[in-house]
């Protein structure tokens, strides 16, 4: 029995959409030499550029060595650190509230220091991270330092699945912007252009993201709770593993369209077109790869999007 079946149908609906395969589409003879969307674009890092911040964060910790940051800097890293090993510790809400409260007091008086000492304090704890996290997928243990100045992070890895064993699937490029953005969201500092990762920062996380993709948290735990109790019936077990690979697909549609705002050269419409024809919606993916042929109908991506828009007009037409 396979995802067609009337009971799946049933408990999804929008299982119908999915493709049939590949075979029907390359066997619509009225549109010729249609392809089938596969790889989603990632975007292109100037290496030099992330070489640069790397150094500069680099420059900012070892300046940290030479002159130590001053008392209220170091009380807000203590600050942080009592914070992370708490949440990592799982503590109590109340005590994670006291030291809530205590971390959001030591940020006010370092504040009015303007932002050099936040970006020192950032860059060494930085360091330390990256360091810890080394030691991690050679030992396989989480130390006092990784909780210290990164919190849960293993655990969060674990649970996005992103961790094989003792080892992570992001790599160290990864884990500076992960990092950055963790410790800015921890300390509100998102909105402030000093703190923002680089757009090149921004590119090497997106690239592991679309290359990468799982369902979002709230489906993951919806889809865990199907399959407790589905048993042995092999009609809904399929109906789920479709499910979770189309949740997957939007999670990383979601992504596409988040970096496209952000990045002028990515090709976006394009590569929203992949993403919908991966996750079935054949006929929205016509539309972005005519979105795409519109803007630019000539370059390196045009050739692919016109043999891609027949075959999203095949898929329409097989699975109505």
């Amino acid at each position: 029995m396979g995802p067609s079946d009337t009971p799946s149908k049933r408990r999804f609906p929008w299982l119908a959409s999915i493709p049939l395969g590949v075979g029907l589409v390359f066997g619509v003879t009225t549109l010729p030499r249609a392809a089938v969307p596969d790889a989603v674009p990632l975007p292109r890092v100037d290496s030099r550029a992330f070489a640069a911040r790397v150094k500069a964060d680099g420059l900012l910790a070892d300046g940290v060595r030479r002159e130590p940051l001053r008392a209220e800097v170091r009380a807000l890293g203590s600050a942080l650190r009592d914070f992370h090993l708490l949440e990592a510790k799982q503590a109590t809400a109340p005590e994670l509230h006291a030291a809530r409260r205590a971390l959001d007091n030591a940020l006010l008086e370092v504040l009015e220091g303007g932002s050099e000492p936040l970006l020192r304090l950032r860059a060494v704890q930085l360091e330390s991270f990256v360091a810890e996290v080394f030691a991690f997928e050679r030992s396989g243990v989480e130390s006092e330092e990784l909780l210290s100045v990164a919190g849960p992070f293993v655990r969060r890895m674990r649970r996005e699945g992103w961790l094989r064993g003792k080892t992570l699937v992001p790599r160290q490029d990864e884990w500076r912007v992960l990092f950055k953005g963790m410790w800015n969201a921890l300390l509100g500092l998102e909105g402030r252009a000093e703190f923002a990762p680089t757009l090149d920062e921004q590119r090497v996380l997106y690239a592991f993201y679309l290359a990468h993709p799982h369902p979002s948290e709230a489906n993951r735990e919806a889809l865990l709770a199907a399959r407790r109790g589905v048993g042995a019936d092999r009609a809904r077990c399929d109906a789920l593993d479709i499910a979770e690979r189309l949740a997957a697909e939007s999670w990383r549609l979601e992504r596409v369209q988040r970096l496209a705002a952000l990045d002028a050269s990515y090709p976006g419409s394009y590569a929203r077109g992949v993403a919908l024809y991966r996750r079935g919606d054949y006929l929205a993916a016509a539309e972005a790869f005519r979105d795409w042929l519109r803007d630019h109908p000539e370059g390196p991506w045009s050739g692919r999007a016109e043999s891609y828009l027949r075959a999203c007009l095949a898929a329409s037409r097989v699975n109505p």
